[in-house]
């Protein structure tokens, strides 16, 4: 499944379980008491522990570990949540539109060495007692999470994603059927034309139907263009067709690697029962490598930049509204959690309901039906940016559309000024 969007993955608006602050205070915090015996410099089937952080606001323990040989990087946050989570996320940085990411994470699933059947993923659906499975392809990373509240189906579906991601089978015919392929319209009758099919073809270009999603990719595209950023991991449909089994097959090895990985636990299951297998089944069969995978900064631009694209139409909009407006600022990087969260916070202020300066200026002036997408902080990248626009609007309102938020944000200047 490949994400764009900016919606929260639902797995992570569920870990609570449906339980409130005051049922964990009832039922205890012995997960948590365990997670604080642990010491900074233990050594635990090939990690070692870095921190212990208690996080009382949250009722949780945090122990961060390294893998000793390899360099991956092991996050267990320890809580009374019976709704266990286990995730392995790789840095994933294509340097080309063919969505050698996206397709590597539908083809990893289709058998691996220890389990070498068509599709155990889709297998295990029926056969697990887990509250969520899935994998997601983003920008910049690749993620393969799973929760249970069963120790015995963690184990089990801990070792399906282990030799999924790790040791898979990467079969040219699956290859062909996630990726793409060539094939007549009527597979029975040689005579009919040739078409292209795919699972992740044909889910991009459904993507690529929707105006919004494209505005999104471009905008992204057009305010990142030096690396990763620039391309579309997804894959583009008119680009996937120059993928190759090989490249797809070499992609995997130079960055489906440990030292290219982070892992994240989340409950009160034991973690040196998540360490000890995970080391046995996956680690212990590497060496360190240096994966060279690292997004490096945007250089800044010296003036603003503008760009038009085109879409098909909008059969819903009415007359010649049918043009979208955007005005995007880039923004320090992710990394620095509290400018990140006050930015954050300074953009819901801007932009989040009724009263809200922009939407004041841009909702109210009647020029447009609704904000443009991706409106608000995006903090999907390695730095972050704002956009702010209108869409909906006629194009002879373009300027006019511009000049409301360039008034706006001197007018939030001039106030913040004016009260500090």
């Amino acid at each position: 499944m490949w994400r764009c969007g900016r919606r929260v993955p639902c797995f992570l608006r569920r870990l609570s379980g449906g339980a409130g602050p005051r049922a964990w205070r009832r039922t205890g915090t012995s997960a948590c008491e365990r997670a604080r015996q642990h010491e900074v410099g233990e050594r635990i089937h090939g990690f070692t522990v870095s921190q212990v952080t208690a996080i009382p606001e949250l009722s949780l323990t945090a122990v961060k570990l390294s893998h000793d040989s390899t360099g991956a990087e092991y996050l267990h946050l320890a809580r009374e949540d019976t709704n266990n989570l286990f995730s392995v996320q790789f840095r994933t940085t294509p340097m080309d539109s063919t969505g050698v990411p996206h397709v590597l994470e539908h083809t990893v699933l289709c058998g691996s060495r220890k389990y070498p059947c068509r599709d155990p993923f889709f297998k295990m659906l029926n056969r697990s007692l887990s509250t969520f499975m899935n994998a997601f392809t983003a920008s910049d990373y690749t993620l393969y999470p799973f929760s249970t509240q069963n120790p015995k189906d963690f184990q089990n579906l801990l070792s399906v994603y282990l030799d999924a991601a790790f040791f898979p089978c990467l079969r040219e015919l699956d290859f062909w059927q996630e990726g793409w392929r060539l094939e007549h319209e009527n597979p029975k009758d040689p005579q009919t034309p040739l078409t292209f099919k795919g699972v992740v073809f044909n889910e991009m270009k459904g993507v690529f139907t929707d105006n919004e999603k494209i505005f999104s990719q471009h905008l992204q595209n057009r305010l990142l263009p030096d690396h990763t950023y620039s391309v579309i991991s997804g894959g583009h449909p008119l680009c996937i067709p120059d993928l190759t089994w090989e490249q797809l097959k070499q992609f995997h090895a130079t960055h489906y690697h440990p030292s290219n990985a982070r892992f994240f636990t989340y409950g009160n299951f034991p973690l040196e029962q998540h360490l000890k297998q995970i080391h046995e089944e996956a680690l212990s069969k590497f060496e360190k490598i240096e994966p060279n995978t690292a997004v490096p900064a945007q250089k800044p631009w010296d003036k603003p930049r503008e760009f038009h694209i085109t879409c098909g139409p909008d059969s819903l909009a009415a007359g010649s509204s049918k043009t979208t407006v955007g005005v995007s600022f880039l923004l320090p990087d992710i990394t620095d959690t509290f400018e990140a969260f006050t930015l954050n916070l300074l953009s819901s202020l801007l932009i989040s309901g009724p009263n809200s300066p922009f939407y004041k200026a841009l909702i109210e002036s009647g020029l447009g039906t609704d904000f443009s997408p991706d409106v608000g902080y995006n903090g999907y990248t390695r730095e972050a940016y704002f956009s702010v626009g209108l869409q909906g609007i006629a194009e002879q309102d373009t300027h006019a559309v511009r000049d409301i938020i360039d008034r706006t944000i001197e007018e939030v200047i001039d106030v913040l000024t004016l009260s500090s």
